[in-house]
């Protein structure tokens, strides 16, 4: 395969994604490139710490505020599966009413952060990724793999598999951002750390959406809640690499706000139809939380790209949620 570009490689995945997309779905019922199937839309409270040392008060945590946001929870393979496949999982923050410097012109006043349940993204760097989506679309995911072993990378698939599990409920596991981003001037990564006191049991018939079913039942009756916490960069952990760990014993996770779930009715087809609307992307963010390395720049292109995409074949308007909205839906 020819040695491409930063840009090169960032259009050769949106093309690629594009053609699956239109073998995979018709107009009107296109579906997200990744993460496609929804596991809930849920209401919550991003609440920032009191008194933060100053060193901290960057951003969306220069004050003491509570933030509505929506979760959009998810499975990540990119078709739509039976939850009783092992995977891993999505969890995307949409903050509203943020204020601010932004990086993208996309969305005025939210503030988004993408997760997912494993501490790194196993296939780490941009020439990876846009090798596995080649040779799992337009090629042989085999060869993908013979070529992973002769690299001595061979690694990347044995921790996807031994990651990718039946979790007994998307409300009681940890999440990691994976990729890198700016905290004012510092470096950092962001993690998601379960508090809540009702813990799900996972079933011993497992439907296939057992996962919402789960979730349905912590929030009928109980409040679910996450510490937010943050990761500052420290010497030997790289931007350019997403599949290195950064070391919680040379620098902790710090916690700066809660994420408050509180009890709802989820399963409507009000929420359904907005958590299909909505996009998520680390470009939805105020400049002093910029997503940097090479895999978040392109993502922010790809994300732009095939939400448009999406949203024009599906002959939906792009959506912005506010404070209104979020008040008002069931």
């Amino acid at each position: 395969m020819p040695k491409y570009t930063q840009q090169q490689l960032t259009q050769n995945i949106i093309n690629m994604l594009k053609e699956k997309l239109q073998k995979d779905y018709s107009p009107g019922s296109t579906k997200r490139d990744a993460h496609p199937k929804s596991l809930g839309l849920l209401k919550a409270y991003f609440i920032v710490e009191k008194n933060l040392p100053p060193k901290y008060k960057v951003g969306i945590f220069k004050e003491e505020k509570t933030y509505s946001t929506f979760i959009r929870i998810s499975n990540s393979s990119p078709k739509i599966n039976s939850d009783k496949m092992k995977d891993f999982r999505g969890f995307s923050l949409k903050l509203l009413d943020v204020h601010g410097p932004r990086c993208s012109k996309d969305e005025k006043t939210t503030q988004d952060f993408l997760f997912i349940n494993n501490e790194t993204m196993p296939i780490g760097t941009l020439k990876l990724f846009h090798d596995a989506i080649y040779y799992t679309t337009k090629s042989n995911p085999f060869i993908f793999g013979v070529k992973l072993l002769f690299s001595g990378k061979i690694g990347i698939l044995k921790d996807i598999r031994q990651n990718q599990k039946h979790d007994s409920s998307p409300l009681d596991i940890r999440y990691f951002s994976t990729t890198p981003y700016m905290f004012g001037e510092k470096k950092v990564k962001y993690s998601l750390v379960p508090r809540s006191i009702y813990k799900s049991k996972l079933p011993k018939d497992m439907s296939s959406t057992y996962l919402t079913n789960n979730m349905k039942t912590h929030l009928d009756n109980h409040e679910a809640v996450f510490d937010f916490m943050v990761q500052f960069q420290t010497k030997g952990m790289p931007i350019n690499d997403a599949s290195v760990k950064w070391s919680e014993s040379k620098s902790p996770f710090i916690k700066l706000a809660t994420l408050k779930i509180p009890i709802q009715e989820f399963t409507t087809k009000e929420r359904e139809e907005l958590g299909e609307v909505l996009s998520f992307s680390p470009a939805h963010s105020l400049v002093s939380h910029r997503p940097i390395g090479d895999i978040n720049i392109a993502r922010i292109k790809i994300y732009e790209e095939m939400s448009r995409f999406r949203h024009d074949r599906n002959k939906e308007e792009l959506f912005e949620p506010n404070e209104k909205k979020f008040r008002n839906i069931n």
